[in-house]
């Protein structure tokens, strides 16, 4: 299930399986999930080294954190196909990113389904207990944002552990289609050769595992 692992013998990003792209997902309508959804926040990054990383080396090098998008969270956005939606953030058109909260014509090509589950609690347990450099990444540990049990909304940054590259995950109960909608993605550079696909299939392979929540999947087994 979780691609193969690998060393941190190199500054580069590694490179685990990708997910497969999508022909599935779900349309959102803004004018009919506004009146549930509520604009979660996520608050200001943090510029220290995460305090779960690996190990100290490395902590104290120069980072390349990226800057925080400013529109993260459950908000009301534009959408090419539908007009608009409530919800993630849609991913850019690099191959950095996945996402299922937008329309999935508006990108089918970095655009995944939602998940079925029963909590953001799940979620949250399984980031609580997140394995630091599981498949090579993630080496520089990880930071929990935001944590809204209410409002089903959760907030992740993750490090890479030798170049401090700071990768975005949120993950939020959208009640329009009753399914849990993800964001992974970098902020930095243009591929990511495969880091946010496989921190996604890792959460998703506990979530299933531990929570017995479903997901639709390839006939290769990834996510899809």
């Amino acid at each position: 299930f979780l691609p193969p692992s690998h060393s941190y013998s190199t500054p580069q990003r590694h490179a685990p399986r990708a997910i497969k792209r999508s022909r599935r997902g779900f349309l959102s309508s803004a004018a009919a999930a506004a009146a549930s959804a509520t604009a979660f926040l996520p608050a200001a990054e943090t510029a220290d080294a995460f305090e779960n990383r690996l190990d100290g080396r490395y902590a104290d090098a120069p980072a390349t954190p990226g800057a925080q998008p400013k529109d993260l969270g459950v908000l009301a956005r534009k959408s090419r196909a539908e007009g608009s939606y409530v919800g993630l953030k849609a991913c850019g058109n690099s191959p950095n990113c996945w996402a299922s909260s937008n329309p999935y014509a508006d990108l089918p090509g970095r655009t995944i389904s939602g998940w079925n589950g029963g909590s953001i609690k799940d979620v949250k347990k399984v980031i609580d207990t997140y394995e630091v450099g599981q498949n090579g990444i993630d080496g520089g540990g990880f930071k929990v944002m935001e944590y809204d049990e209410k409002g089903q909304y959760l907030y992740v940054q993750f490090q890479s552990y030798k170049a401090g590259y700071i990768d975005d995950f949120e993950c939020w109960f959208n009640p329009k289609s009753g399914k849990f909608d993800v964001r992974s993605s970098s902020r930095v550079g243009y591929s990511d050769l495969g880091v946010n696909s496989a921190r996604l299939e890792y959460i998703a392979g506990r979530l299933e595992k531990e929570f017995k929540w479903t997901f639709e999947r390839s006939r290769n087994g990834l996510l899809d």
